[in-house]
């Protein structure tokens, strides 16, 4: 929670500007009309809806099933959810009764071990924590409880300073100026998901607090002793703390999909046996008696690319060509290997073989003055940037797709090329019109048969989860230039929801909307929030 996330007053959506309603993507039955003037997306087949200044929830019939009495509601999650009374905030059920009373200034949920505690900050504004029934399992006496991501068993931490009483009470300071209270200073108390304080630390600035490393190391101690003796687990968090430290690597939030280091990749393929040969100074690449790649190079090397969801029709090439291996299956992370050539010409002889050496595709090359060079991998192949130069200088940047096997799925006349989960290939070519530029859109299918044709739809984005390949379009007439479009952005326009099955794409709903977030599609209900201005422009 940052310090103003835990500021005591926050106000609320204007019903005179906007109203907000919610869509379906089982059919236009099903949708509620743009009546509320606040609300937040479907969670467990509930809604919280704000009418004539109160809040209450619906559920997908909009029926009313908590009364509208709050002054804010929260969506719920394991059964509770959060609701405010003036300035005070409690937890209620799904028959509106509450489980923890609105007593607390301040209240967020945080779980531990996959079930819900809160943290709060009572009458005296210190902060605790308590559990899904207001026991109180830290006590209020700290000036921030600080939740930890990235570690399993390490939920938060707390943070304790003085408060100079003389001031005021602390509600008071902090409501003048709560950044007079950052968390980076003061004692951080580090504990554990069984709310064992592990360790204390003085601190004056977020880098003198406990180290991410450390923290992943008294993690990875937890998570193999997580029932050892709460003194136990102090000694050895104690010794883990006082080790020297190290030059901590740059943390990416995109580490676990980074390709291996090569000397990974290298390890792991020569376990399955594959082996640079020499011959007559030149490298080729065999594996046991087969030689898959003849050795016309003057060197070779393995490399590691990474790509989302495989189409499942493609596995078995992957996995016989590519080495392909899931490195995490539900997340859809998965390896490919290949091997790049090194020859004593420019880059442009370089080739790419698959492991197999069935497939060969150049990296860079010169045809008819365009330049060809792989850009990127997808979950469909390979994406080729192709660069021409006219006479001014201006250089024109353009891709093309190849499949794993090396056919060409498109051409390259596309200003960018992506790939949706569902494996569809969405697409986006530049047309200059006499009032500036227009962005034209399209979608294919993995085969790169036409599904939506390019520019009948001026935004195309895809669904996020779900079994269904579900599309968000707008349409527009007249068609917007890029610049309108970023004009208009938070006007009415005319969204239109497709799903699309193999080829072919069907309407499902279409509906009138200023803002739509698609990750707010409720996958148990089908239930998609948006805003419409009440003005229409």
């Amino acid at each position: 929670m940052t310090a103003r996330a835990q500021e005591p007053f926050t106000s609320y959506g204007n019903c005179t500007e906007k109203t907000y309603g919610f869509v379906s993507v089982n059919g236009q039955d099903h949708n509620i009309p743009p009546t509320y003037c606040d609300a937040t997306g479907f969670s467990e087949g509930l809604a919280s809806v704000k009418l004539d200044g109160q809040w209450g929830y619906i559920d997908v019939n909009q029926k009313t099933r908590i009364a509208f009495s709050f002054d804010y509601a929260a969506r719920f999650k394991h059964g509770h959810a959060i609701v405010h009374r003036g300035k005070f905030r409690g937890v209620i059920d799904k028959q509106g009764d509450y489980v923890v009373p609105p007593i607390y200034l301040d209240l967020q949920m945080l779980e531990i071990d996959g079930k819900p505690y809160y943290m709060s900050r009572d009458s005296t504004f210190f902060a605790g924590l308590i559990d899904s029934q207001g026991e109180e399992v830290i006590p209020h006496r700290y000036s921030y409880i600080m939740p930890l991501t990235g570690y399993q068993h390490l939920p938060f931490y707390t943070v304790f300073r003085e408060i100079d009483t003389a001031l005021g009470s602390f509600y008071e300071q902090f409501e003048d100026n709560p950044f007079l209270f950052s968390p980076e200073k003061g004692r951080h108390d580090v504990y554990d998901s069984q709310f064992n304080k592990l360790a204390s630390r003085q601190s004056n600035d977020y880098s003198d607090g406990f180290p991410h490393d450390k923290l992943q190391k008294i993690d990875a101690f937890l998570l193999e002793d997580r029932d050892k003796p709460a003194e136990e687990k102090v000694k050895t968090v104690e010794r883990i703390l006082s080790l020297p430290d190290s030059t901590p690597e740059p943390v990416s939030l995109y580490g676990e999909y980074a390709s291996r280091k090569s000397s990974e990749v290298d390890g792991y393929l020569e376990g399955l046996g594959y082996q640079f040969f020499t011959e007559n100074g030149k490298t080729g690449l065999k594996k046991g008696s087969d030689i898959l790649i003849p050795a016309v190079h003057r060197q070779l090397r393995f490399v590691n690319g990474v790509i989302l969801f495989p189409q499942p029709a493609d596995m078995p090439m992957l996995e016989k060509h590519y080495g392909g291996v899931y490195r995490n299956k539900e997340k859809g992370i998965f390896d490919i290997f290949a091997v790049l050539s090194v020859d004593d010409e420019p880059t442009e002889g370089a080739m790419q073989y698959s492991l197999s050496g069935d497939v060969s595709l150049p990296i860079a090359e010169t045809v008819d003055g365009s330049k060809k060079l792989i850009s990127t991998i997808n979950s469909l192949g390979f994406l080729y940037l192709h660069t021409t130069q006219d006479t001014a200088g201006l250089v024109e940047k353009k891709y093309s797709l190849v499949n794993w096997i090396g056919e060409e799925l498109l051409p390259p006349v596309y200003q960018k090329i992506e790939v949706t989960k569902a494996g569809h290939v969405l697409v986006s070519q530049e047309k200059k019109v006499s009032e500036g530029m227009e962005e034209h859109l399209g979608l294919f299918s993995p085969m790169g048969e036409e599904i939506i044709p390019i520019g009948v739809y001026s935004s195309i984005k895809a669904f996020f989860g779900g079994e269904r390949a579900l599309y968000l379009v707008t349409w527009s007439d007249p068609y917007p230039t890029t610049e309108e479009w970023k004009e208009g952005n938070d006007v009415n326009k005319t969204y239109v929801i497709l799903e699309v099955d193999g080829s072919a794409s069907r309407v499902v709903n279409t509906f009138t909307a200023s803002t739509i977030h698609i990750r707010q599609l409720d996958a148990e209900t089908g239930m998609l929030q948006y805003i419409k201005r009440v003005n229409g422009e």
